[in-house]
């Protein structure tokens, strides 16, 4: 894909590893709409700083976790744009839960705002892409959906569903939509960890140090660019997931 002039949706764009991605995206010229849910003023905001790089960016307020919403989200870009070549599907959320102390509601909320967000989203528009003619999407895994962690049953399941998900989607849209994903490793941390917790997180890598929000930005980017690679999800995680075995 060339991404110059190109038209991308990123959902949860309006802060963090969204927020991250739409700057990046904009920089290397695509335009953008900023998906958000409760984020209004971050959003704009965002949007703003992503018309410096002399694209156009709107912000567009949808639960991408509800099917009707997340069509709007799709409809509102073909509208704006007339086209769509590029879902980030970001939106998630992140909550620790165990398995013992988890209720319905813990595991539907993980479930909805995890799988749901990006279902729901690259349904809709894988759909559009394949009727004109080819697009990309790329989902937010976590390495904690490859190899799990204890206390955060629903939220590993869940993302360890985005990552299946990602392979069907790749069978079911090829070959005119490629679909690839990406699992973080330590590169946010949680507002609720404290230093030992995040120190902890860090010396679990191979390279001995976080990442930054600008890392998964540039995966995104080079992946959307990937015009051979689909299916694939992607650790960005400094080596988390070979440490164990290194030791």
């Amino acid at each position: 894909m060339v991404v110059r002039e190109a038209v991308a949706v990123v959902t949860g764009g309006a802060r963090r590893l969204g927020q991250a991605t739409v700057l990046r995206l904009a920089q290397a010229g695509c335009h953008v709409v900023v998906n958000y849910h409760h984020s209004e003023q971050a959003a704009a905001d965002t949007a703003a700083d992503a018309r410096a790089f002399s694209v156009q960016a709107e912000s567009f307020q949808a639960d991408v976790s509800r099917p009707a919403q997340a069509q709007a989200l799709i409809d509102f870009t073909l509208s704006r744009f007339g086209r769509l070549d590029l879902l980030v599907a970001n939106a998630g959320v992140f909550r620790r839960t165990p398995i013992a102390q988890a209720g319905d509601g813990d595991w539907d909320d993980m479930m909805r705002g995890n799988l749901d967000a990006f279902f729901f989203p690259a349904q809709s528009a894988g759909a559009a892409m394949v009727a004109r003619g080819g697009g990309a999407i790329v989902a937010l895994a976590d390495v904690a959906g490859l190899r799990p962690w204890a206390e955060y049953g629903p939220y590993c399941a869940a993302k360890a569903a985005v990552a299946g998900l990602v392979q069907a989607l790749a069978i079911e849209l090829a070959p005119l939509v490629r679909v690839n994903g990406i699992a973080p490793g330590p590169v946010l941390f949680p507002d609720d960890f404290d230093a030992a917790q995040r120190q902890r997180e860090i010396a679990r890598t191979l390279l001995g140090r976080a990442g930054g929000a600008g890392d998964i930005a540039e995966a995104v980017l080079f992946l959307a660019r990937a015009d051979y690679i689909t299916g694939v999800v992607l650790p960005v995680d400094g080596g988390r997931l070979l440490f164990e075995g290194s030791r």
